[in-house]
């Protein structure tokens, strides 16, 4: 089995990475679609949500484990997709688990403007497949208003505000085939 094969998408809530990760997935024949959030649930107590500055520590122990979860994934001939908000500055655990086995990182990031990602959170809140989903208006605009300033390279990002899921995760799958999103000293 090929092993190595792992995209990180991450962006804002509301960019869509929920729905279209798993299209993503299912243009390979074999692949697993991992939403980092799952991990996050499985706190209990003594949990900070993790938008929060005082949760950074958490959220480093919370997504090493994902990190693993992921590699291991990859590293079993899946093409991995992990999912969730994941910004540049926690990448850093994801190579730490990938490095040693010769796993290469890809990392798209989904951007949508800020009302249509405030739209979408909104509406989606009264879905029952979306109930807990982060919607508070004032947090997602703070967690869109990171993913802007961290500066990710232009070509890691993939604009997810007008077309449909299935086109934009075509597009994502066809821009890692070909190495655009590979992680490289930018």
């Amino acid at each position: 089995m090929p092993s190595g094969r792992l995209l990180l998408l991450t962006g804002s809530p509301g960019c869509g990475k929920t729905t279209i990760a798993p299209l993503v997935a299912d243009h390979a024949p074999l692949s697993a679609c991992l939403d980092l959030d799952w991990f996050f649930a499985k706190l209990r107590q003594g949990a900070i949500e993790p938008w929060r500055e005082e949760a950074h520590q958490q959220n480093r122990v919370v997504l090493s484990a994902a990190a693993s979860a992921v590699a291991t994934f990859s590293a079993g001939g899946y093409f991995t997709v992990a999912e969730g908000i994941l910004f540049p500055t926690m990448v850093d655990l994801f190579v730490t688990a990938c490095e040693p086995l010769g796993i290469d990182l890809h990392y798209a990031v989904l951007r949508a403007p800020l009302p249509v990602v405030l739209s979408r959170v909104q509406s989606r809140s009264m879905e029952p497949e979306h109930r807990g989903a982060l919607s508070d208006e004032s947090v997602v605009d703070d967690l869109w208003t990171q993913f802007e300033r961290h500066g990710v390279a232009a070509r890691h990002c993939v604009d997810a505000g007008d077309q449909s899921p299935d086109v934009i995760a075509d597009e994502i799958y066809r821009r890692w085939q070909n190495g655009q999103f590979r992680l490289l000293a930018d």
